[in-house]
C-alpha cells in the first residue's frame, strides 16, 4: 500500500464528528472528552496577571505543581501552609530547592533550560501560556490562560511527574523516566478540541507546522524570539501560497544572526518589531481567526530540541478573538 493510500486509509479512522481530518488528529480511543469548555484568558500589559497566579494557588485545596523557568517568593507565600506544594524551577534559578514544611521546591536537570510556564491547580485547572510569575515581568506582554480541565490536569501532571523524576535533587532509573515519558495528548472540551505538547519529546516545531499546513486565510504570530529556520520557512511557505502572515517579533532577539526576522521580512512577511520598554514576551500563533496555540514554546531550536517546554493548541473562535486583540494592540504600537 502506497504512503498516500495509507494516509487516506488513516484518515478514515479518525474521530470527525467535532474536527474531522483537517483538523487537530487523534484516534478516538486516545482523546479524553469533559462535558464543559470553561476558560480565562489574560493578557499582563492590560491586567495583573501575578495577582491572578496569586488568586489561583489561593484558591488550591488539594495540591499545587508548578513548573516555572522563575518565580518570585511571593508566589509561594500565596500558597497556603496547608496544601501540598511541589514547584519546579530552571537549574539556574535563584530561589533555594529543597522540602519546606508541605512544600517541595526542585530544580530541572534539563538538557538546556526548564522554561515551562504551568501550574496544576487541584488536579481541576491548569494555568499555562508565556508568564513567569514574578515582579519584574508584572507588565510585560505576555498571555496567561486558565482552564478547568480534569483531563488537561492530567496531562500536565504526567509531564510534571517525568520533571520531578529527572530534578536535580533525584536519581531516577531510565526505566523510571521511561514509563513518565510526555507525550502529545488531545481532550475534546465540550465541541472544542485541544491538544498538549511537551517538548523535547513532542517535535514541537512540527505540531507547529502542521497546524501552519492547515491555514486557509491567515496567520499571525507574537513571539519573542524567533529563529526556527523549518517554522520561519514553512511560513514563508503559506505566504508564498496567497496566506495572510503577519507577525510582531521582541526587537532585542532580532541582533542575532539566528533570527529569522529579516528573511521573513524579506519574503513578503509583514513582520514588525516591537520596541517598547515592556518586554514582548509573547509566543502565539493564531490561524483562520480559529485556532490558538500558546504556551512557553518560542519557535527556536534550542525550544525545540533541548528545553523543556509546553505547547497548547486549542481550536476556539472566541479564544481566537481574544489574542487577536492582543495582536491588534502589539502591531499597531510596533515598528516595521
Amino acid at each position: 500500500m502506497n504512503y498516500v493510500r495509507l494516509q487516506l486509509l488513516l484518515c478514515l479512522i479518525i474521530v470527525v464528528s467535532a474536527y474531522g481530518c483537517s483538523s487537530i488528529e487523534h484516534s478516538e480511543e486516545n482523546v479524553a472528552k469533559e462535558e464543559f469548555f470553561n476558560y480565562t484568558v489574560y493578557f499582563c500589559s492590560q491586567e495583573d496577571c501575578i495577582q491572578k497566579v496569586f488568586a489561583q494557588l489561593q484558591s488550591a485545596e488539594e495540591s499545587v505543581k508548578c513548573a516555572f523557568y522563575a518565580v518570585d517568593g511571593q508566589v509561594i507565600m500565596n500558597i497556603s501552609s496547608s496544601t501540598a506544594a511541589a514547584i519546579i524551577i530552571d537549574k539556574n534559578a535563584k530561589a533555594a530547592a529543597g522540602d519546606f514544611g508541605n512544600l517541595t521546591i526542585r530544580k530541572a536537570n534539563s538538557k538546556g533550560i526548564m522554561h515551562n510556564k504551568y501550574c496544576i491547580i487541584g488536579n481541576s485547572t491548569i494555568l499555562t501560556g508565556s508568564f513567569n510569575p514574578t515582579a519584574a515581568a508584572r507588565n510585560d506582554y505576555n498571555n496567561l490562560i486558565a482552564i478547568n480541565s480534569t483531563a488537561l490536569a492530567s496531562f500536565y501532571g504526567s509531564d510534571f511527574e517525568k520533571l520531578m523524576l529527572g530534578s536535580s535533587l533525584k536519581t531516577p532509573t531510565t526505566a523510571a523516566v521511561a514509563r513518565q515519558k510526555a507525550f502529545h495528548k488531545a481532550a475534546l472540551l465540550n465541541t472544542t478540541p485541544v491538544e498538549v505538547h511537551f517538548c523535547p519529546e513532542d517535535d514541537c516545531a512540527s505540531a507547529v507546522i502542521k497546524q501552519l499546513r492547515k491555514a486557509s486565510g491567515s496567520i499571525i504570530f507574537a513571539s519573542y524570539s524567533f529563529t526556527h529556520p523549518r517554522i520561519a520557512n514553512e511560513l514563508i511557505i503559506r505566504r508564498s501560497a496567497g496566506i495572510s502572515v503577519s507577525g510582531v517579533i521582541e526587537k532585542s532577539t532580532t541582533g542575532s544572526r539566528y533570527s529569522k526576522h529579516a528573511a521573513m521580512a524579506a519574503n513578503g512577511i509583514d513582520v514588525k518589531l516591537e520596541s517598547s520598554k515592556r518586554l514582548m514576551h509573547h509566543k502565539f500563533f493564531v490561524i483562520d481567526n480559529e485556532t490558538v496555540i500558546t504556551g512557553s514554546f518560542n519557535p527556536t531550536m534550542n525550544a525545540d530540541e533541548r528545553n523543556d517546554e509546553n505547547l497548547i493548541i486549542i481550536k476556539d473562535k472566541e479564544m481566537a478573538e481574544k489574542y487577536l486583540g492582543e495582536f491588534g494592540r502589539l502591531y499597531l504600537s510596533s515598528l516595521s
